[in-house]
């Protein structure tokens, strides 16, 4: 099926439509990642958050002249933000960063969304088991990667990997289904 139609399908909520867009594009979204910034995970972190924001903000999208130049501007963006959050990562060329600021009402809508979001994500954190709880906190609050989790855990690197896995997924489950998600990037600050 053709990239546009699948966008179009996307955008009226066809979530196969939306596995297939992802499908087909991971793989050039991750090597394109890849070369802004060698790091693996935050390369696949800000992929999967890409999409998870494409899918709750589905309803305030339009039609793309390209679907692939549109993902690719986002994750680059993404990658500069969450570089520039890492002093490790100066050395990043940012004046090409595009500057991607909502109005000041946009601001305050956010504000008001992220209260309501914080109390629902840290209803839904109660429901994870404690195990998936310490590897959440030390995945996104001590930044810490799958090794040193498996480490700190005594657990495998798989099972680390899997542990995360499937909390997030819980997580982005039920998030997804809060009515009123404008702006879903106020996940990851939320996780931060």
């Amino acid at each position: 099926m053709d990239e546009q139609i699948l966008w179009k399908t996307f955008l009226e909520g066809n979530r196969s439509s939306f596995e297939a867009i992802f499908n087909r594009c991971y793989k050039a979204l991750f090597q394109y990642g890849y070369k802004i910034t060698q790091e693996q995970e935050l390369v696949d972190d800000c992929i999967q958050d890409l999409f998870f924001e494409l899918w709750a903000g589905r309803d305030r999208l339009g039609e793309v002249a390209s679907v692939r130049g549109y993902l690719f501007r986002a994750l680059r963006y993404k990658l500069l933000r969450a570089t520039k959050k890492d002093t490790r990562f100066s050395h990043l060329d940012e004046d090409h960063s595009e500057h991607w600021e909502g109005s000041h009402e946009s601001q305050l809508i956010l504000e008001e969304q992220n209260d309501a979001i914080q109390k629902r994500l840290s209803h839904f954190m109660e429901q994870l088991s404690p195990r998936q709880r310490e590897a959440i906190s030390l995945r996104f609050h001590n930044q810490m990667g799958y090794e040193e989790i498996s480490d700190v855990m005594s657990i495998s690197y798989p099972a680390a990997v899997n542990l995360i896995y499937k909390s997030l997924k819980y997580l982005r489950e039920n998030m997804i289904s809060l009515p009123g998600l404008l702006l879903a990037f106020a996940w990851l600050q939320l996780l931060r």
